[in-house]
């Protein structure tokens, strides 16, 4: 009897160590992230012509020191075995969007040139949160960590974007709903643009916010 209490008391003891462990961990993913605000104005605007595999057809890229960090921190956190993107662009146009038509009456140039006329290097982005989305694949499980971020004026470029198309042409063009402005940190793998297109839920993608 003594021995089975005993035994009993140790599995207790194991369980509350546990749940003492993922508690704690649960709430250091879920501290804010220490990001200096100035990280998210002064971005660099980037075009890229439509190429299969590539994620970016017009995007911004960060200061140098923001990915960096926020990788950095992610993985103090986690202490997973990630990726990241070889180079960290917020896509305002995806690659997969420019192919076929779209791509013919919306040339790379002309949309950096407008991006530019509309001042997006000049734009303050408002981070959310970091998010993660997972999916099982062969066996394991696949990781991608994302910054969220609203963008007001990144919605109206794409919506002058849409209407240049609907005037050469090409209707309803840019005009998904969903589509979110997110920066990808890190993944499992490297094959970023597999996770497009990516529908964003707040509320349960979110891990922490942005201090």
């Amino acid at each position: 009897m003594r021995t089975l209490m005993k035994i009993g008391i140790g599995v207790m003891a194991l369980s509350v160590v546990a749940w003492l462990f993922v508690s704690t961990l649960r709430d250091t993913i879920a501290e804010p992230y220490d990001v200096d605000g100035s990280a998210f104005s002064g971005w660099t605007l980037v075009s890229r012509p439509p190429t299969p595999g590539e994620l970016v057809g017009l995007g911004l890229r960060p200061p140098q020191r923001l990915s960096p960090g926020l990788f950095d921190e992610l993985f103090a956190r986690t202490m997973a075995s990630l990726t990241t993107p070889g180079d960290a662009l917020l896509p305002i146009v995806l690659s997969g969007e420019l192919q076929g038509e779209l791509g013919i009456v919306l040339p790379p140039d002309e949309m950096l040139a407008a991006a530019r006329d509309a001042g997006l290097e000049r734009v303050s982005l408002r981070p959310v949160c970091m998010a993660v989305k997972r999916e099982p694949f062969m066996g394991r499980t696949r990781e991608f960590f994302f910054l969220v971020v609203d963008a007001p004026e990144l919605v109206a470029f794409r919506a002058q974007l849409s209407a240049m198309a609907a005037e050469r042409g090409v209707a309803d063009a840019l005009t998904d709903p969903t589509f979110e402005f997110v920066l990808p940190v890190a993944g499992s793998d490297a094959s970023f643009d597999t996770w497009w297109p990516l529908v964003v839920d707040r509320e349960t993608d979110c891990q922490a916010p942005l201090g």
